[in-house]
């Protein structure tokens, strides 16, 4: 007789997601006083490593351990109706931890608010305004004795008014309390707040298609490229696809590359759309994050606009996610964990089953080989709206040219005749501070950083010396640390040397620097960008943060400095960097009525890049770069990952990537090329060294790369350097 198969006698465990570094999830014993098994994505407080975190719970099952004698026991179960996490924020945050390699526990609090992370409850709203029960007869009921009493609800009113405006007219918290407390007045929430809408911008006959078309597919998943040409009114068909969202009580999304970008998208959403437009990003303080999650997962927010980290943010009905400015890099997440947050968008979409629109009027090769697959459909706005014209482009060699801190004389006079016409000028040059570099003149020494393989930036607003790789600031020598002469002299151009430049030529017109050194938070940026809209004549210059998005009506004259920065770069994505760049900064002149104009200084005037700028439209110089990336089998015609070591001991970084190459299994469809330093080899005293997996698909990347995780984890050297592994990542060097 066969005996009957033992039943597994295991015990029912909970399976918890625990943020740590561990690529696997965890077995607790369920919470002893409750038979309530909560839903996947719910909240619970778990002892680990010595301590209490908060993990999230993903099933109930029969333990798969031998023994169960060691197992922890769950201590709180903090969601114990509906769980925080949604169950399409589960499987993306699933999908995110398993394509990019992160660990469970750490991807799944990427869909939690910074509070919630820490065990708090979701934000509530609390009561912030004040008002009498039945108007100003109460006052009467108030004892005389209690004056301050009285004379605070006198200033109250018939109104209802926010409780700060009460304590900035001198009111203690004890004497609103009495208020209260006595039945005179009550504590009320705020009324949302009205953003009466605008007139309807009349859409150009282009536009009106477009929308048309978008609008047919606003249900199932669809991608979209909108490519169109800077100042073209991509905005416009943005907010006309989110009121068709709106209207079927759905929600939306959308994703912007920079913080600096929010003020003047969140004014131009919320005047078009008549409601508020909450925030995300790194900005804003622990408290406002939590407000716009709890709106977004209750519905109470129908549009939240955010930059990367808002893809992961909790929504009750999203019908519509938008990513602007598509190729701006960044979207990617350089540090842990390392994610594409456009990449993630689009599967966000897709989880939701809701279109995407990806705009952009210079996107990124990826987008634009998705096209040509089929996989995304493709729209073209090709013309600005009223007649407003493309800025017209020229070069100027600068060869053999006496330059003034970096500028022609061709340049000066374009920005003088500019500023002439009461219109703005905007000057582009992407490095902050004075100068490069400090260099000696008698024996050629150069200020370098004791950390990073990088000259010192020289800054003026104070003199010092600056490594714009790690930060490291010290006094500006006045003799040469080498030969001891005082002949020392600054390399290089920076913005500070351009605003002085600009401040001596045209003293009476009003110069506006942009830059991380004189904008240091969002607040300030509004500042400068609320005078530079009031300013008729101005100068602008700056970095980067100039480059994008921004709306300059007055602004008909556009410089690039030193267009030459990415041209001889060894990274293969420098063209298409420097492409989009030049295009994006081109975009600021002539958006409106003005005609614009557009001067490109370059030592590389016959290269072909730099003529191609001039005569051919960025489409065209796209889809070159991508018959070039495909006889290379370069991204996206190929695919490539990165095992990367940094150690402060060199030769161990170098022996980690040794170690994990010698026990990665052999693909012949796979290439490895290293262990080799990168380009800046020590960086903030770590030196570091990196593995670039070649491959022609991704999916051969993707597991070489998993091998490589699972190899380095069990490397005793693993433990003395910082190592990761990336899938498609924006730096090779």
């Amino acid at each position: 007789m066969i005996p009957e198969p033992k039943a597994n006698s295991s015990p029912l465990i909970w399976v918890i997601a625990v943020p740590s570094p561990l690529h696997q999830v965890f077995e607790y014993l369920p919470l002893s006083a409750t038979q309530v098994t909560p839903q996947p994505g719910a909240r619970v407080k778990v002892p680990f490593a010595g301590r209490d975190v908060i993990g999230i719970f993903l099933e109930e099952r029969r333990s798969e351990l031998t023994t169960t004698t060691a197992l922890k026991r769950v201590e709180t179960l903090l969601d114990k109706e509906v769980p925080l996490l949604g169950l399409d924020q589960l499987q993306l945050l699933q999908w995110l931890s398993n394509y990019y390699l992160i660990p469970q526990g750490e991807a799944l609090q990427l869909g939690l608010a910074t509070a919630e992370r820490k065990g708090r409850p979701t934000w509530t709203a609390e009561p912030d305004h004040i008002a009498l029960k039945s108007g100003t007869e109460t006052i009467d009921r108030i004892p005389t004795r209690a004056s301050k009493q009285r004379a605070a609800a006198q200033f109250i009113g018939e109104q209802t008014v926010p409780i700060a405006s009460l304590t900035k007219a001198g009111f203690s918290a004890s004497v609103i309390s009495a208020l209260v407390k006595s039945g005179v007045a009550e504590k009320k929430l705020a009324n949302q707040h009205a953003y009466p809408p605008q007139s309807t911008v009349t859409l150009t006959e282009v536009q009106h298609q477009i929308c048309a078309t978008l609008k047919a597919k606003m249900t199932g998943f669809t991608p979209h490229l909108l490519e169109g040409v800077t100042g073209s009114g991509k905005t416009e068909v943005y907010i006309e696809c989110i009121k068709e969202v709106v209207a079927k009580s759905r929600q939306a999304l959308v994703i912007i590359p920079e913080i600096g970008l929010t003020p003047q998208t969140k004014r131009r959403f919320e005047a078009a759309l008549g409601c508020e437009v909450p925030l995300i990003h790194s900005g804003l303080t622990e408290a406002e994050r939590a407000r716009t999650w709890a709106m977004a997962r209750s519905g109470a927010a129908q549009v939240v606009l955010g930059t990367r980290s808002s893809v992961f943010c909790s929504f009750r009905a999203l019908g519509l996610v938008v990513v602007d400015e598509e190729h701006d890099p960044s979207f990617r997440q350089q540090d842990h964990p390392r994610y594409s947050a456009r990449d993630v968008a689009v599967k966000r979409a897709q989880i939701c089953n809701c279109p995407i629109i990806l705009g952009s009027a210079t996107p990124s090769l990826e987008s634009i080989a998705n096209c040509d697959r089929g996989r995304y459909q493709h729209h073209a706005l090709t013309q600005r709206p009223h007649g407003s014209k493309l800025p017209d482009i020229s070069l100027i060699d600068t060869r053999g040219l006496a330059l003034r801190s970096g500028l022609s004389e061709e340049a000066i006079d374009q920005i003088r005749c500019t500023v002439e016409k009461d219109e703005q000028a905007l000057l582009f040059i992407n490095r902050r501070g004075f100068a490069h570099s400090l260099q000696c003149e008698d024996c050629g020494w150069v200020a370098d950083c004791q950390n990073c393989d990088s000259s010192m930036a020289v800054h003026h607003s104070p003199p010092h010396l600056s490594c714009h790789y790690c930060n490291t600031k010290i006094s500006a020598p006045t003799y040469c640390q080498q030969c001891n002469s005082n002949r020392l002299t600054s390399r290089g151009i920076g913005t500070e040397q351009l605003e002085i430049l600009m401040n001596r030529h045209f003293s009476k017109t009003p110069v506006f620097r942009i830059d991380s050194d004189n904008i240091k938070n969002i607040e300030t940026l509004s500042q400068a960008l609320q005078a530079i809209a009031r300013a008729e004549s101005a100068i602008l210059l700056g970095t980067q943060m100039l480059s994008k998005g921004h709306d300059f009506p007055r602004v008909t004259c556009v410089v690039v400095v030193d267009a030459d920065s990415l041209l001889h770069s060894p990274d293969f994505r420098a063209e298409e960097r420097l492409l989009q760049l030049l295009v994006q900064v081109s975009g600021r002149a002539g958006r409106a009525f003005l005609p614009g104009k557009v001067l490109i200084q370059t030592r590389s005037p016959d290269h072909p890049m730099m003529q191609q700028l001039v005569q051919r439209s960025y489409s065209d110089q796209a889809r070159a770069l991508l018959v070039r990336r495909g006889v290379l089998r370069l991204p996206p015609k190929g695919a490539i990952g990165l095992i990367r070591s940094d150690s402060k001991q060199e030769r161990d970084a170098i022996n980690f990537l040794d170690a994990v190459r010698e026990q990665l299994p052999i693909h012949d469809e796979v290439r490895l090329i290293g262990p080799m330093p990168t380009l800046m080899t020590r960086r903030a005293n770590m030196y570091r060294y990196q593995i670039v997996v070649h491959a022609q698909t991704r999916k051969a990347v993707h597991s070489l790369l998993e091998a490589a995780r699972d190899i380095g984890s069990q490397q005793k050297l693993g433990r003395k350097v910082s190592w990761f592994v990336e899938i498609d990542p924006t730096e090779t060097l």
